[in-house]
């Protein structure tokens, strides 16, 4: 009796033994984010995304810019953009360092908004550079005070005023310097950044000729209490000092509003996040003065509002998360002073549909979006919007700051022998509808591809036809496309 009492044992510890070799062999433990090097913690990082995108009848390509000059329309682009980041951090004491490097470029008919510029010496359209290059004074525990000065990446709050523009072909990075404390439940902050260089440089840096100006800085002081996972407040001020060269200039009211001035925004948020809840709302308020815009320059003016809450149901098949949202922004009536409110440094595609055909600026829109995990590290996601111009007369900007258009055509579009618009403008920008699948098939490899549609309103469609981006009937008329889609996939590895 006792003999088989002890086999049975010995065979229940086997069992039990090929067991955790089988669990043990199936999950690995996680391999370590930092390496220790004596007294030095090393952080490595590699990241590779490649992109290919696709666009039909996009509202923003083709036909007559803001300067009157015709192009072909537009019926079918496509971008491939690959995008490698390497990099290294270290650590020792209250010392830290990051240096991540990377090559980003970007290939396709025609140009895409949020382009990768031409470096020179780089074949192509890309360019090789630091991504982030900092240097960090900080004090120890979970939530420091440090000092960092360099290139880096920077995310206020969401990211609707600062943010890394990550799904941009080659990310945000700002050479700054940004201070920030830590108090019990309170945490500030202070940056100052060079947006754009002063011009000349100098002999130095091969700069020598051309009018002098002073750049482009931003400036900012934040303020967050976190009293609850579900109640954080937060307190942003940024003064933006423009005297810019004129680069990104491309003939829209929006840009030339940027290009010479102050413009100085207060914005307030209040958000949180516990128990499968998720909300956010932010307004925003903006004052200063625009020298670029008259003669003696003119008074800026303007306001934004947005919110958002979500709700995911862990215990519930498929764990649906269901999501409604809503913005609006203030746009410019053509009057003395400008009212169309500035986004700053906003994140594309985050809050206002994967087409990026919409911005926190002149612009009113609602949505709506479901979410489901058929299976494990997969999920698969459907959203609604609709949006609308606050004003017609000011811009249609896109998510990359860039204007798509406005509907008072310029002076190239009678020129060019098309019938005059006798139409109202309207304000109706369309119905958008967003899909997009997520795989991870290996944890540092995720998969994603998206669609999406915009079903054009009457607004948005006399914006087309007065940048000339429709078919040219034969009374010489112009049909702008009814729905406009966008395709893309995407392949990222990041390790660790």
């Amino acid at each position: 009796m006792l003999g088989r009492r002890l086999l049975a044992a010995a065979a229940a510890l086997l069992g039990t033994l090929l067991a955790e070799g089988r669990a043990s062999a199936q999950s690995p433990p996680a391999a370590p984010e930092k390496i220790a090097l004596g007294d030095w913690l090393l952080s490595p990082l590699l990241e590779i995304r490649t992109r290919a995108e696709y666009r039909r009848d996009a509202p923003d390509l083709g036909g007559l810019d803001f300067y009157g000059r015709l192009g072909p329309r537009v019926r079918d682009a496509w971008v491939i953009s690959e995008r490698s980041r390497l990099g290294l951090g270290v650590e020792r004491g209250a010392v830290a360092a990051k240096i991540t490097l990377q090559d980003a470029r970007a290939f396709g008919a025609p140009s895409p908004s949020g382009t990768v510029p031409v470096q020179r010496g780089v074949p192509g359209g890309g360019r090789f550079e630091p991504y982030e290059a900092f240097l960090e004074m900080r004090s120890s525990g979970a939530r420091p005070t440090y000092l960092r000065l360099g290139r880096q990446a920077v995310v206020w709050g969401e990211g609707r005023l600062i943010g890394s523009a990550d799904f941009s072909p080659a990310g945000r990075a700002l050479d700054a310097a940004r201070a920030h404390l830590a108090v019990g439940d309170f945490d500030f902050e202070a940056l100052g950044a060079i947006l754009e260089m002063p011009g000349p440089l100098g002999s130095g840096f091969g700069d020598r000729a051309g009018p002098a100006y002073s750049g482009v800085q931003l400036y900012g002081l934040s303020a967050r209490w976190t009293i609850d996972p579900l109640l954080r407040v937060e307190l942003f001020g940024l003064a933006r000092v423009s005297r810019g060269s004129g680069v990104d200039l491309d003939g829209s009211r929006f840009a030339l509003a940027r290009l010479s001035g102050e413009t100085y925004t207060g914005a307030l948020r209040v958000s949180g996040d516990a128990k499968g809840w998720t909300y956010g709302a932010e307004g925003a308020y903006q004052f200063g003065r625009s020298e670029s815009l008259a003669l003696g320059g003119a008074d800026v003016s303007a306001f934004a509002a947005a919110g958002h809450v979500s709700k995911t149901f862990a215990e519930v098949s498929l764990t649906p998360t269901i999501r409604v949202a809503g913005s609006y922004a203030s746009g410019d009536d053509g009057g003395s002073t400008y009212k169309q409110f500035d986004p700053l440094l906003a994140d594309p595609q985050r809050f206002h549909g994967q087409m990026d055909l919409f911005a926190w600026s002149n612009m009113a829109d609602v949505s709506g979006r479901a979410q489901i995990v058929p299976w494990t590290d997969t999920s698969f996601a459907v959203e609604y919007r609709y949006a609308k111009l606050a004003r017609s007369a000011g811009d249609w900007v896109g998510g990359y700051l860039t204007s798509v258009g406005r509907a008072a055509p310029s002076q190239g579009y009678a020129g060019a022998g098309y019938a005059p618009l006798t139409s109202p403008p309207g304000t109706e920008l369309g119905h958008e509808i967003d899909a997009v699948l997520t795989w991870r098939p290996w944890l540092p490899l995720e998969l994603r591809a998206g669609w999406s549609g915009l079903f054009l309103g009457e607004g948005a469609r006399r914006i087309m036809t007065a940048h000339a981006r429709g078919k040219a009937e034969p009374d010489a008329s112009l049909s702008p496309a009814k729905l406009a889609q966008y395709l893309y996939t995407q392949a990222t590895l990041t390790m660790p």
